[in-house]
């Protein structure tokens, strides 16, 4: 008789989110509780260049590496 895969390990079909959120949803929910990283990104404004949000996410911590 075959055992049925773990939810955790099913794999995910194209187009299906994942039911728990990752860690760059989780961070930016984090932040959004910070006074200071609110006010920032409220200055940086949407006509920052792509340097300056690159900038903006490096100083925290929103730059995570690719999945595999």
């Amino acid at each position: 008789m075959l055992m049925p895969t773990p939810p955790r390990r099913r794999s995910r079909r194209a187009g299906d989110t994942p039911a728990t959120p990752g860690r760059s949803e989780f961070a930016a929910a984090f932040l959004q509780r910070n006074r200071q990283y609110r006010a920032e990104s409220a200055r940086l404004g949407r006509d920052a260049t792509a340097d300056e949000r690159a900038a903006f996410a490096r100083q925290w911590g929103l730059s995570f590496r690719l999945s595999p």
